[in-house]
């Protein structure tokens, strides 16, 4: 079994399946090694291991992982899962219910695991930071608000405000490469830099992968090919491959964000504790399902040109009905259109986002927490034609290979045998929580399902 891509969903399925099968994974980007360098827990980790995608549709960099654990090497390690509403849409063998066992699997809650929707023996461990005082006065403004607080923002049905879950371990990223590399190196044969150029075809059969590495060009030969290339990456090496299956890049999604900056009025409070720290989740209208994410952070831990006493209030639609799309290039890279605010209930309904938001950071200037920039711009002109201009992707893109488009519910690559996708390409639709516990769900599932292909 060959396994293109060392991210959450490639690592998760070699983890599931590597005693029971002869697997090779491909990784275009280097593994940092076990220890895990600090750089790979404490920052985020491009430019220097990002494969540099762009969204056509404003110029801007899309951040995605080119290292062993992908996305969850360079994310800020929200372990959010959304509700199970948000999965209603993925159907049979695919909502919240049937991807539940694989969320508990992978994980370990230092709080709740305990409770039967979490796990507690999984290697990727979830905790919720301590809040600062940054944090506490965003939930002053939350309760003020007429919010309610949450405790477990992983818990089925809640709302409210309070400390977000993250895959951290004393401070530092624990995603896929701190956690689950370690456990299937020894189990496999992993080959780091190594670049998938094709899959090799003999007619509807994958046979193979053709590989650019150390050692040079090669075919390594394998009885399942497993494409875990990322929303952006799939699409493009099927059509490198000459793969002729229906829909690829079509339905993508991305949730809508939007950034709402001020100015901390103690420049010390921003770093009490690392990002991730506080979330409030709400509903736009009256519909609970349909809710929007506020997240405060600071703009130097991101980002270390920023002003220090930056503060960012960022808001994000989490069930956008827009999508975009990845069509084919020249050279054969991916043309990406997220397509956010596309649809005028987007629009709308963004607008109403940011104007509660907006109410919550009022509450924080009248108590001289934050300064509110006199050119802020919720504030000025048109708030429509605002959110167009500073509309931007949360890094959650999904869905460019969806269930019932270019795979069927089993994985496999419509028109195609022994070929399956194994990542956040092949959601059908985007979740209300962030994709990357998600993706790990679906490579423990994944999993499964190969070793009952296999009568196992």
């Amino acid at each position: 079994m060959i396994i293109v891509g060392g991210g959450n969903g490639g690592l998760l399925t070699a983890h599931r399946i590597a005693d029971h099968a002869d697997v090779t994974l491909l990784e275009a980007g280097i593994d940092p090694g076990d220890p895990v360098p600090a750089r790979f827990l404490h920052e985020h980790a491009y430019p220097d291991h990002d494969w540099d995608y762009t969204n056509l549709d404003s110029g801007s960099h899309l951040v995605r992982g080119r290292v062993l654990g992908g996305g969850s090497t360079v994310n800020a390690a929200a372990g959010s899962r959304g509700q199970p509403s948000g999965f209603e849409g993925w159907g049979p063998g695919w909502q919240w219910d049937d991807l539940l066992p694989a969320m508990r699997a992978i994980e370990t809650d230092e709080q709740f695991g305990d409770r039967p929707f979490h796990g507690d023996s999984g290697p990727i461990r979830v905790t919720r930071l301590s809040p600062g005082p940054l944090d506490e006065a965003f939930f002053e403004a939350c309760a003020s608000g007429g919010h309610a607080h949450c405790e477990d923002h992983n818990a089925p049905g809640t709302r409210g405000y309070g400390p977000w879950p993250t895959n951290r371990v004393d401070g530092g990223r624990w995603g896929a490469l701190a956690a689950v590399a370690p456990l299937v190196r020894h189990r496999i044969g992993l080959r780091p830099q190594t670049f998938a150029r094709r899959i090799v075809m003999h007619g509807d059969r994958a046979t193979g992968v053709e590989v650019q590495g150390p050692g040079g060009l090669e075919t390594l030969r394998g009885d399942l090919i497993v494409v875990s290339a990322g929303t952006y990456g799939t699409p493009e090496l099927l059509w490198r491959s000459g793969v002729e299956a229906p829909e690829i890049g079509v339905g993508l999604q991305d949730h809508p964000w939007v950034m709402m900056n001020v100015q901390a009025r103690h420049e010390a409070d921003i770093f009490a504790r690392p990002v991730s720290g506080s979330l409030l989740r709400a509903p736009v209208h009256d519909d609970p399902a349909d809710e929007f994410q506020v997240f405060p952070f600071s703009e130097w831990l991101y980002d270390r040109d920023a002003p220090r006493d930056g503060y960012s209030v960022s808001v994000a639609l989490m069930q956008p009905i827009s999508r975009g799309s990845i069509t084919r290039g020249d050279d054969d890279r991916a043309r990406i259109r997220l397509g956010h605010l596309a649809e005028e209930s987007d629009l709308e309904r963004m607008a109403v986002a940011v104007e509660k938001t907006a109410s919550i950071i009022d509450d924080m200037a009248a108590r001289g927490i934050v300064r509110i920039p006199s050119d802020a711009w919720w504030k000025t002109g048109d708030l429509r034609h605002g959110l167009r201009r500073h509309v931007a992707t949360y890094n959650h893109p999904v869905a460019s290979c969806g269930i019932d488009r270019t795979v069927d519910r089993r994985l496999d690559v419509r028109g195609t045998t022994s070929l399956k996708i194994v990542d956040a390409s092949i959601m059908p639709k985007i979740p209300d929580g962030g994709p990357n516990l998600v993706t790990m769900a679906i490579g423990w599932k994944a999993g499964g399902i190969v070793l009952e292909d296999l009568g196992l």
